[in-house]
């Protein structure tokens, strides 16, 4: 049965002075204090009173706007109404984790993406299923090659790439796997920003890696180069039968969506130019995101009606061997949900082609609202909890490793060998074992 959002009626308003009660009630528990400590020295002591004031001025501009012309949308939480209504569907959440193990001199890559499924009303042992979708163990630099064809001296990009790709992969095995899934909900962003992953000299996944990681052959080099196959393995997720939503948990800042508003209130005729250059100038002077606005202006259950956003940033950072391929990256439908008065509002995305948003946002607020003062879908923290690999597992294999070079070393005949050996497995430079020497 589909789930149909109501619409707030165009004439609905906070009521005056609620949004400057809001914006107070923030500044004494600290939300805005690093907004402000970056203007401290120019504002001096009128600056709580001006932050507040700026604050509220756009505050009330944009609630009003985003109220009369329908883009907000208000989901009432009614779990006992709601969740009946959800039997026999089959939901699931999507997340990936990575092993953080530091060994001396080498470039380990481990990965696994799980998902959790769950079919509610099902009282069989089929109501839930726990699996590891994408599973990478790899050592970057290794010279048989498992993942990337070549080396590259930025570590932590092979590994994010990895990561990002991974996710979106996993998630694609799990729909093709599961024909009976209406939603699949990604712990992270659905599209990624692509460009800091063209520069050159980025090596390209093997031709086993790219074909586990997309379902089938990919004979081409520069087809398995990250930009191109991420670009592919998307477009097959955007053209799934079922639906695709990436939840944002931690607000990254940034402001894309009140600047495309804010220029839109000026296209209609709600904002004048000048309003609308203060308001832009004001959100920068403050560095003031999405959510921290948004926060304001949205009340318990309401998100905000979706609009389009190009994830991939200012072309002229496009690394020019990719501009064509990220041109023709899929946008995303960007918004904010506000799963709880005291709980800051988190992102959504779906792609652009998406028909079934309303039923997704009513899913990630009924999940939002299952465990109280939580506010996020519980059923990606579970899921997040069976990717996660353990910090204790990845300090084992460390200490393992180490413990076996150790051994090596003074089992070598070679003095120079054991000097190198145990300066590699000094704990920093002011270790003992680089004392002077008497």
């Amino acid at each position: 049965m589909t789930i149909v959002a109501q619409k707030l009626n165009s004439e609905v308003k906070i009521p005056l002075g609620e949004i400057k009660e809001r914006i107070e009630t923030r500044i004494t528990q600290g939300v805005f204090l690093a907004n402000m400590l970056r203007v401290a020295r120019e504002e001096g002591p009128r600056l709580q009173d001006a932050f507040a004031t700026h604050v509220e001025h756009i505050a009330t501009s944009l609630d009003a706007f985003l109220r009369n012309n329908d883009l907000v949308v208000a989901t009432p939480y009614q779990p006992g109404a709601y969740w009946p209504k959800q039997c026999g569907k089959t939901f699931a959440f999507v997340d990936g984790g990575v092993a953080n193990v530091n060994l001396p001199n080498a470039a380990p890559l481990g990965i696994r993406v799980g998902s959790y499924i769950v079919r509610p009303g099902d009282e069989t042992a089929a109501r839930e299923e726990f699996r590891v979708e994408i599973g990478i163990v790899d050592d970057l630099y290794s010279e048989e090659g498992g993942t990337y064809d070549d080396r590259f001296d930025d570590r932590a990009k092979l590994q994010d790439a990895a990561r990002i790709i991974s996710e979106a992969a996993g998630c694609l095995s799990l729909l093709r796997r599961r024909l009976d899934i209406s939603l699949a909900l990604l712990h992270g962003p659905l599209v990624n920003p692509v460009a800091p992953y063209g520069t050159p000299g980025f090596p390209c996944y093997t031709e086993k890696a790219a074909e586990a990681l997309c379902g089938e052959p990919v004979p081409s080099t520069g087809d398995r180069h990250f930009v191109p196959l991420y670009r592919r393995i998307l477009e097959m997720l955007k053209d799934a039968d079922a639906s695709v939503v990436g939840v944002i948990e931690r607000d990254g800042g940034g402001r894309p969506v009140l600047e495309r508003i804010l220029k839109e209130m000026n296209s209609r005729g709600d904002l004048s130019t000048a309003d609308m250059n203060d308001g832009l100038t004001l959100l920068r002077r403050y560095d003031l995101s999405d959510a921290q606005i948004l926060d304001i202006v949205l009340r318990s259950g309401e998100y905000l009606r979706p609009v389009v956003v190009n994830r991939q940033g200012k072309r002229h950072k496009w690394p020019e061997k990719w501009e064509e391929t990220i041109e023709t990256y899929p946008p995303v439908l960007t918004s904010y949900l506000k799963p709880s008065e005291f709980v800051r509002p988190f992102r959504i995305e779906a792609f652009e082609t998406e028909k079934h948003f309303d039923d997704a946002a009513a899913l990630i607020l009924a999940t939002s609202r299952l465990l109280p003062g939580y506010g996020f879908p519980v059923a990606l923290d579970i899921v997040d909890k069976f990717a996660k690999v353990p910090a204790w597992l990845s300090k084992q294999i460390s200490a393992g490793h180490r413990g076996l070079l150790l051994r090596r070393a003074l089992a070598a005949e070679n003095e120079v060998v054991r000097e190198y050996a145990m300066k590699m497995l000094a704990v920093d430079t002011r270790d003992w074992f680089f004392r002077p020497k008497a």
